[in-house]
C-alpha cells in the first residue's frame, strides 16, 4: 500500500494521542513530504506542494481537489520558495508549531500561534486549523489568508488579502483588500497606502457602493459591530434547489492586476459573477510610469511610440509595474521631439510648472530647456501650460473618467525614430475608442482565413497525406503552437496569450455542431478573460470544403471524428485531439452516435 493511503489514518493518530510522546522524545510530527497530499473530510480541498510555473518554485498551499484545474486559495511560504519539495516536509514540532522544513534552507515557513499546538484537522472550508490540548483552535489559515476570501472566513480589522505578484507568482503583489480605520467599509489599496476603491458605507443591509449586495442569490452577508475596532465581516453560500446539498464553490480573490473577482463554479467552469473596479484602469499605478491602460483590450497596458518596457520579463507575465522608458534612454537634448498623445490623465500627484497665457510652442521651449520636463498639457482655449516635471503614473483616456476636455498631453522623446514595437498615438486613440469593436472585428478576420483560405500548403504529413491549411491550422492552435499559424510577417511582435485565445475562440465559433457554437455576448466575454476558454474539438466541415469532399457528418471515413466522455474528441483525418470536458458556455463537445 502506497504511504500516501496512510496519511488520513496518520492524521487521526494526531487527535487520538497528543503530542506528549513527540515532545519526550524532542521529535516533529512529519504531515507532508514531497508529492504527499492531504484531502479534507468531503474531498473539496486539497492540501500539498504545488508549482504553478516552470521557474522551479514549489509552495505549500491548498486548492480545490474538484475543480477541473488548479486553483489555489492559500498560500504558506510566499516569500521563501523551495526547489525540491522531495526534501521538504510540513512538520508538527514538539514545541507545538506548524513548520516547513527544507534539507538545505532550514525552516522557510512557521506558523506564529501564542499558545503551543498539540494537534490540527484540514476542514471542508478550506481552513488548516492548529488545535491545543483543549481542542479549541490557537492557529488557523482563514486568520492568515493570501489572496482568496472563502466562506466562512470573518474578516476583522486585521485581516487583509494581498494579492499574487502575477498570474504564477504567488509572492506578495501591489494590491490588497481589508476593511477601512474606520471599520465601516472595504477598501482596495495599493502598496498598502493608496485606497483606490471601495465599497461605501454598510448601511446595515449592504454596502452604499455594492448594490448587487441586496439581489436575493446564493450568499448571506453577515457585518457584526461595524464601525467599532471589534468589526467582523463574513459570507456565507446557502445551498439552492440545484445542489440542496453541499453549497456551490464561490470565492473572492485579489487579482494580480488589482481588481477584486468574484468567482462561482458552474458546471466544471469558474464564472466570474461580479468584479471591481469596473474599469481595469482604474486601478491605482496598474501600468506602471510612462505606461498607457486601456481596458479594451485583453491586455491592459501598452508603451506609446518611442518607448518599451522598462522590465521586459515582467511584462510578459503581466506585472506592469515598472512601466515604460524612452527606447533609446534618458537625454536633455534641446532638439527632442514631442509625441502628442491626446486627452489623458493619469493616477497620483505629478511635480508639475504652470505657465499662464503661452502657445504651444513656448510651452514646449520651456519644458525643452528643463531636463526634469518628460512632457506638458497644453489647452490651445486657455493657452495654459502644464510641464511635467516627474513622469506621470498609468496614463489613460480622460474621456471615461472627468469627460472630454481641451487639454492636450505631450509626452518628450528623442529626435532618433522610435521604435515600431510600441504603440503609436493611432493606437492609442483606437483603444479609446473602438477597442473591443476591434478584438471581434480580428476574430473575424480569423474566422475568414480559416473558411476561405483553400491553397494546400507545402507541408506533408508524416504518414503521406497532403495537409490543408485550415485544418492544419486547427490543429497547431488546439497544440498550442499559434505560432506557426501566425503571419511570419509580424516578427513575433505580438502577445501569445491573446493570439492564442482569440484563434481558439474562433475554432470555437466554427464548430460543426451548433449547438456548441458560443454566442456573440459568450464570444465578447471569452475574449475578455471572463468565461474561460477551454480546448476545443477540431472541426472537420472545413476539412471537406477547401479538400473537393462530401460532408456526411461523423461517420465520413478517414474525415470522422469520434468522442466519449473521458477520453475526449479525435480527428482521424488530422490527427488532433482535444479533453472531452463541457466548454465554457455550458455545451458538450459532439459525440458519436
Amino acid at each position: 500500500m502506497p504511504c500516501t493511503h496512510l496519511l488520513p489514518l496518520l492524521v487521526l493518530l494526531l487527535f487520538v494521542f497528543p503530542l506528549s510522546a513527540c515532545a519526550k522524545n524532542n521529535k516533529a510530527f512529519t504531515i507532508i513530504k514531497g508529492n504527499q497530499t492531504i484531502l479534507s473530510l468531503q474531498s473539496i480541498f486539497r492540501l500539498g506542494f504545488f508549482i504553478p510555473s516552470t521557474n522551479g518554485n514549489w509552495y505549500l498551499g491548498i486548492w480545490y481537489a474538484s475543480s477541473p484545474k488548479p486553483v489555489y486559495v492559500w498560500v504558506a511560504n510566499r516569500n521563501r520558495p523551495v526547489s525540491d519539495p522531495d526534501s521538504t516536509t510540513l512538520e508538527l514540532t514538539s514545541t507545538g508549531y506548524l513548520i516547513l522544513n527544507n534539507s538545505r534552507d532550514g525552516v522557510v515557513w512557521q506558523t506564529d500561534n501564542k499558545h503551543p499546538a498539540t494537534g490540527f484537522r484540514f476542514s471542508d472550508s478550506g481552513n488548516l486549523i492548529l488545535t491545543g490540548e483543549d481542542g479549541s483552535p490557537v492557529w488557523q489559515s482563514f486568520q492568515n489568508p493570501t489572496d482568496t476570501w472563502l466562506p466562512g472566513m470573518n474578516v476583522t480589522g486585521q485581516t487583509a488579502f494581498t494579492s499574487w505578484r502575477t498570474p504564477s507568482d504567488p509572492s506578495p503583489g501591489l494590491y490588497s483588500l481589508r476593511l477601512s480605520p474606520s471599520f465601516n467599509e472595504f477598501q482596495l489599496l495599493h502598496n498598502e497606502t493608496t485606497p483606490y476603491w471601495s465599497t461605501g458605507n454598510w448601511t446595515g443591509e449592504s454596502f452604499v457602493g455594492v448594490p448587487e449586495m441586496t439581489v436575493p442569490y446564493i450568499y448571506s452577508f453577515h457585518f457584526d459591530n461595524p464601525y467599532t475596532p471589534a468589526a467582523s465581516f463574513r459570507y456565507i453560500v446557502t445551498p439552492t434547489s440545484d445542489s440542496p446539498g453541499q453549497p456551490r464553490l464561490s470565492r473572492f480573490v485579489v487579482d494580480s492586476n488589482g481588481q477584486l473577482k468574484q468567482w462561482t463554479l458552474e458546471m466544471q467552469n469558474w464564472i466570474m459573477f461580479w468584479f471591481q473596479p469596473d474599469d481595469q484602469c482604474r486601478v491605482h499605478a496598474l501600468c506602471g510610469e510612462l505606461g498607457f491602460c486601456s481596458s479594451k483590450l485583453l491586455t491592459p497596458c501598452a508603451c506609446i511610440r518611442g518607448f518599451l518596457p522598462k522590465n521586459a520579463a515582467a511584462w510578459e507575465s503581466m506585472d506592469y509595474s515598472d512601466g515604460c522608458s524612452r527606447e533609446y534612454g534618458d537625454s536633455c537634448d534641446g532638439r527632442d521631439t514631442f509625441e502628442a498623445v491626446g486627452d489623458l490623465r493619469y493616477d497620483g500627484v505629478v511635480q508639475m510648472s504652470r505657465l499662464q497665457q503661452v502657445s504651444k510652442s513656448s510651452c514646449e521651449k520651456s519644458c525643452l530647456g528643463n531636463c526634469s520636463c518628460v512632457g506638458f498639457y497644453h489647452n490651445d482655449k486657455s493657452s495654459l501650460c502644464k510641464m511635467l516635471l516627474e513622469p506621470p503614473m498609468n496614463i489613460k483616456n480622460s474621456s471615461s473618467w472627468t469627460g472630454a476636455t481641451d487639454d492636450v498631453l505631450y509626452i518628450r522623446d528623442q529626435i532618433k525614430k522610435s521604435s515600431k514595437r510600441s504603440v503609436s498615438r493611432s493606437i492609442i486613440i483606437l483603444c479609446c475608442v473602438v477597442g473591443s469593436i476591434s478584438v471581434l472585428g480580428s476574430t473575424l478576420f480569423v474566422l475568414l482565413i480559416l473558411l476561405r483560405k483553400s491553397k494546400k500548403t507545402k507541408k506533408e504529413e508524416e504518414d503521406g497525406f497532403a495537409v490543408f491549411f485550415p485544418p492544419w491550422a486547427a490543429r497547431e492552435i488546439i497544440q498550442g503552437n499559434v505560432d506557426l499559424v501566425v503571419d511570419a510577417r509580424l516578427n513575433g511582435e505580438y502577445n501569445n496569450d491573446e493570439a492564442t485565445r482569440m484563434a481558439t475562440v474562433a475554432i470555437w465559433c466554427i464548430q460543426d455542431n451548433e449547438e456548441i457554437r458560443p454566442a456573440m455576448g459568450t464570444v465578447v466575454k471569452m475574449l475578455e478573460g471572463v468565461v474561460e476558454v477551454t480546448v476545443p474539438p477540431p472541426p472537420k466541415l472545413i476539412q471537406a470544403l477547401v479538400s473537393g469532399d462530401s460532408y456526411n457528418g461523423v461517420g465520413n471515413g478517414l474525415s470522422g471524428t469520434s468522442c466519449s466522455e473521458g477520453r475526449g474528441c479525435s480527428d482521424l483525418m488530422t490527427g488532433l485531439s482535444s479533453p472531452g470536458s463541457r466548454s465554457s458556455f455550458g455545451g458538450k463537445p459532439p459525440s458519436s452516435p
